[in-house]
């Protein structure tokens, strides 16, 4: 194999694939890039098994064949080298030559044959939505989607495809994030998928707010396609809970705030909480709300007035103040709405507005306050 090809344009595209290739992995082959060259087009492909990643580029010299080279050092070197072109030569048995400048480089790489090859998929379902909608959808889920690999349901976010409606739905068990839009319109596939969060990550890197994406579903697979670049990952195949019936439908005590002084106030509170349960108190009443905090540890305590509107009973709930500030931040609007039932109950957070054709519901579980 052989190839020349500017320093930039070869380094974008490896910094883009690059974000595939896994950290670590029983197989040392992953932990590499495939080039590819075929008549004066160089393909790049990454992958972890789950996801594969292939991007293709125009080259100037060039002879056929295939090489997998170690994704860290290629991605180094090619960042450090000097302008112009960098040409590229690797034998049968995987060994590479990089020229740059006066630099000669030697890599040791691995037979391209080795290298997983891309999925072989039929029978996809297309599915054609605005990148303004889906980038927002992804961002405003990506917040509550679970690390537990316990729950593998849960690594993901849920999309329900309906023929006039798109949701999105995540949860760790702690939060929960639904976005529902109604300016959706879809004639070719109603159902679930669940879409792993790194796929999600990869994509929103490609939205901007021009244009349209087309996903394309299969049983067991999902791709989409981006100019020069093609995106399969493998769905999550488990079953996601019930999450219409955790969202709760009687909380009647309400308490309505101003988004960026609860914000501040939160940030000021957890200084003084536990460093591991991050446990805040927030109580309300007619009289007086407030955001309190009591370290046993450090034997530190934090106690704040809350400027905010309340008519209910006085209540004192207990949350985790980062997953507290994290749904804060997802609101748009100027104030924030909270529904609260009790303080074992969910507390519902809206926005104190719904966005045009949208609707956003949010929720945070309580945590037991020491006594």
């Amino acid at each position: 194999m052989q190839l020349s090809v500017d320093k930039n344009i070869l380094l974008t595209h490896i910094q883009k694939i690059s974000k595939v290739s896994p950290t670590r992995s029983t197989m040392p082959i992953l932990n590499s890039i495939l080039f590819e060259v075929n008549d004066s087009r160089l393909s790049l492909r990454s992958s972890d098994i789950e996801i594969t990643m292939n991007t293709t580029l125009d080259i100037n010299e060039y002879e056929n064949g295939s090489v997998a080279i170690p994704t860290r050092i290629i991605l180094d070197i090619v960042n450090e080298a000097e302008e112009g072109d960098i040409y590229i030569t690797a034998t049968e048995e995987g060994g590479v030559i990089l020229k740059s400048g006066k630099g000669i480089f030697e890599i040791m790489g691995r037979p391209g044959e080795e290298f997983p090859s891309v999925p072989k998929i039929t029978n996809f379902n297309n599915i054609k939505i605005e990148n303004i909608i889906l980038r927002r959808m992804i961002q405003k889920t990506l917040v509550s989607v679970s690390k537990d690999e316990i729950k593998p349901a849960l690594m993901g976010v849920l999309f329900q495809i309906k023929h006039n409606e798109i949701s999105a739905v995540s949860t760790d068990g702690h939060r929960l994030v639904c976005i529902i839009r109604k300016d959706f319109n879809n004639e070719e596939f109603e159902g679930d998928v669940i879409i792993p969060t790194k796929f999600l990550n990869l994509l929103l890197g490609y939205l901007d707010n021009k244009g349209t994406t087309l996903l394309s579903i299969s049983e067991n697979h999902i791709k989409v396609e981006l100019d020069s670049t093609v995106i399969y990952s493998r769905i999550i195949d488990e079953h996601f809970p019930d999450f219409r019936s955790v969202i709760p439908k009687d909380n009647d005590k309400i308490v309505i705030t101003d988004v960026n002084h609860l914000l501040a106030t939160l940030r000021r509170v957890i200084i003084f909480s536990n460093k591991t349960t991050h446990q805040i108190s927030l109580s309300v009443s007619k009289e007086l709300s407030k955001v309190s905090t009591i370290n046993q540890e450090s034997r530190t305590s934090a106690d704040e007035e809350l400027e905010a509107e309340y008519s209910g009973d006085e209540m004192v709930i207990g949350y985790n103040a980062e997953y507290f500030k994290e749904i804060l931040r997802n609101i748009d609007t100027e104030r924030v709405i909270l529904k609260l039932k009790s303080a074992i109950s969910a507390c519902l957070v809206l926005p104190d507005q719904q966005g045009e054709n949208e609707e956003l519901t949010m929720l945070i579980m309580p945590i037991r306050l020491n006594e």
